[in-house]
């Protein structure tokens, strides 16, 4: 039985490929600022817990029975900070606690209550806490709260929703995977999966932060909560004292002693003096029981005369509206709920740059390897004969700049007109930017690329290409390598021929062909500087001799590596007889020319979800699974349609694949991360892909 979660958020395909752009375009956007937010959030976040511990030198000192007056600590601190006005004085409660006296540009000068000696000096903003603090707050740039407060307004709203409804599980059954981060799973879908897992853990907390910030960088967001809460945000200014020409400031201790009658059990109090002779002198206290370090009491004094201008306990004289936007400002901070909220936070803050890594690496990779393969133009420069129905062709840039560099082995699309394109393999030096070579075999019960390619293009032509891509590469780690070729399968084999001797490389190549005047590319190999390493095997002629398969690959080192193409019985004649002699799959590198079977009889009609946008495309019984994509309208690459190149070659992240191509192998099957969907199908009722 197949149960739906009630009240889940499925959005229709239209909409949630929407959202999907938007998700991914407001990452790219903003990613790196919330990004930057966590790691600087993160790396204060726990200062209320390791502050005391990081800055001992500064913030603890011996208890002592009697504390020197306040005036005479001031006074040791304009000692040694002549420049800036006073601005306050803050005085905690504990015994082993310093006094910090704090001037108007924003220097810290901590000093021993007891011995009045100076113990440091350190601006707000300075030192490791500080420092980050800083950065959080954007004060490198002008309205860097705003700036702060939009990036977080678009993470909220785009990113953090819009990545709970794409990450949505359309059923019970699929929500342990939707929770379960899985590291068996390939690059980019392990990658995806990571994203989404770490995501919806952390959803809750990152929410918290985000909207949370919004009214510490908006006013308009304050004044909304002040409206809704049916009071302000902002406490009335007190009384002015009145004005008395000539008179004096009462002492700093005296405040000191009027604060702690006003608030008896205060923890801390913050003393700030006025810069106008007429204005109150400020109190700030933190009470103890009260519920956050925002919960802040106040205290309004007469400069001259000490009186109480008016007194504002936290739990009794602070407007609801203002309670609640303190309680937010405290949330945001991490100053609720201790030490493991701060916890959550340092974690949620954290995982942010991962969130970023994890979410558009797949996309930037994709792009990367789209643009890559974007055709671009080329000049037919040379065509010439190489043998009784082959012909090679000499592709240049017509400009004459250099074209994309590529490794042996790598092939390129070529666009012979609209709707027909073809895959072939680049034969010349990869040492060679100047010009692509590729050979192209007549086959006259081809789908017509071949014959385009003889009967229509002359010298002169131009043609798109795409750039080279490699699903045949030599393995960097081998110390000897065997090169089998079956007919024109040696346009794959020859560029790994000239890379591995003009690197000195230790190699051997076998080249089977029906007789010498069907042998492309003979008088080349003959003239070539590896010529003495290569061995022609013609199956009828004067000169026949077949190649003798077993002893060729017969007790090679354990450190040799096989590279073969061709047609598939040549191709399975080489795999067979290694198996048979022990080689290693890992050792076995392998590229076929001709077609996989596609549609039986006793197949069954399933769906491929695309893993972006959550769109389900159906593929039919007698449809391929490339035909169904195409005609949804989804972008998917293709080239031989036959399971023999690899080109539309997709990610799978949850399903089994029903393998039928000639393109991977055995190995790489049984890992059940790919198929290509040109020829191979669902073992079960879905895959979900990568797209």
């Amino acid at each position: 039985m197949k149960l739906e979660p009630t009240g889940a958020p499925h959005a229709s395909g239209a909409f949630k490929r929407q959202l999907t752009r938007f998700h991914t375009w407001s990452g790219l956007s903003v990613g790196v600022v919330v990004a930057f937010l966590g790691l600087t959030g993160a790396s204060f976040v726990l200062r209320p817990v390791l502050e005391r511990t990081f800055y001992a030198r500064l913030l603890t000192v011996s208890a002592c029975r009697q504390r020197l007056p306040l005036d005479r600590l001031a006074a040791a601190a304009r000692a040694v900070h002549p420049k800036g006005g006073l601005e306050s004085i803050e005085v905690p409660a504990s015994a082993t606690a310093s006094t910090a006296v704090k001037f108007s540009d924003d220097d810290w000068v901590y000093v021993d209550p007891c011995t009045a000696a100076i113990l440091g000096t350190q601006n707000e903003y300075g030192g490791f806490f500080g420092f980050f603090d800083g950065l959080h707050r954007f004060r490198f740039v002008r309205n860097g709260r705003q700036i702060a407060g939009t990036c977080n307004a678009v993470f909220l709203l785009l990113l953090l929703v819009g990545g709970v409804i794409l990450w949505w599980p359309r059923g019970a059954e699929r929500l342990k995977s939707a929770v379960t981060f899985n590291p068996k799973l390939p690059g980019t879908a392990r990658t995806i999966n990571l994203h989404k897992v770490l995501g919806i853990y952390s959803f809750l907390v990152l929410f918290t932060i985000s909207a949370t910030a919004l009214p510490l960088s908006f006013v308009p967001v304050r004044d909304l909560i002040g409206w809704a809460a049916g009071s302000p945000l902002v406490i009335p200014p007190p009384p002015r004292p009145k004005a008395v020409p000539g008179g004096r400031r009462i002492s700093m201790q005296a405040v000191w002693l009027r604060s702690r009658r006003a608030f008896p059990d205060a923890r801390w109090l913050n003393i700030h003096y006025p810069r106008a002779p007429n204005d109150a002198i400020a109190v700030t206290a933190l009470e103890k029981g009260a519920p956050h370090a925002e919960a802040k009491s106040y205290l309004y004094l007469d400069p001259r005369t000490g009186a109480t201008l008016r007194r504002s306990p936290y739990a009794s004289s602070t407007p609801r509206g203002r309670k609640i936007y303190l309680y937010l400002l405290a949330l945001h901070s991490g100053l609720v709920g201790g030490l493991p909220y701060q916890l959550l936070l340092f974690v949620a803050a954290l995982g942010l740059p991962v969130m970023l890594y994890s979410g558009l690496s797949p996309y930037l990779r994709r792009k990367r390897r789209e643009r890559a393969s974007k055709p671009f133009p080329v000049r037919i420069a040379r065509r010439r004969d190489e043998a009784l129905g082959i012909r090679s062709f000499e592709l240049v840039h017509p400009r004459g700049r250099r074209l994309p560099a590529f490794s042996a082995g790598s092939h390129i699309d070529v666009r012979i007109r609209s709707g027909l394109i073809r895959q072939y393999s680049l034969c010349n030096s990869p040492e060679e930017r100047h010009r692509y070579v590729i050979g192209v075999l007549r086959v006259p019960q081809s789908r017509g690329g071949s014959q385009a390619m003889h009967d229509e293009l002359e010298e002169g032509t131009l043609l798109r290409i795409g750039g080279p891509r490699n699903h045949f590469p030599l393995a960097p780690a081998a110390r000897r390598s065997i090169l089998l070729a079956g007919g024109i399968g040696v346009t794959a084999i020859l560029s790994m021929a000239e890379q591995l001797s003009s690197g000195g490389a230790d190699f051997e190549m076998h080249y089977c062909t029906r007789s010498r005047e069907q042998t492309p590319f003979l008088e080349r190999i003959l003239a070539a500087p590896y010529a003495d390493r290569v061995r022609f095997h013609f199956g009828s002629g004067a000169d026949a001799r077949r190649l003798d398969m077993r002893a060729v690959l017969a007790g090679a080192a354990p450190d040799t590596h096989l590279y073969a193409c061709g047609p598939k019985r040549f191709m399975d004649g080489v795999t067979g007889t290694a198996g048979q002699l022990g080689w290693p799959e890992s050792h076995i590198h392998r590229e076929y020319f001709g077609g996989a079977g596609q549609i039986r009889e006793d197949d069954a009609a399933f769906d491929i979800k695309l893993a972006g946008s959550g769109r389900m495309i159906p593929v039919g019984r007698r449809q391929t699974a490339l035909d169904a994509l195409l005609a949804a309208g989804v972008p998917v690459q293709s080239s031989c349609r036959q399971g023999a190149c690899g080109t539309c070659m997709l990610r799978v992240l949850d399903g089994e694949p029903d393998h039928r191509d000639l393109f991977l192998s055995p190995e790489e099957r049984a890992r059940r991360d790919r198929f290509l969907p040109c020829c191979s199908r669902a073992v079960g009722r879905m895959l979900v892909v990568d797209l």
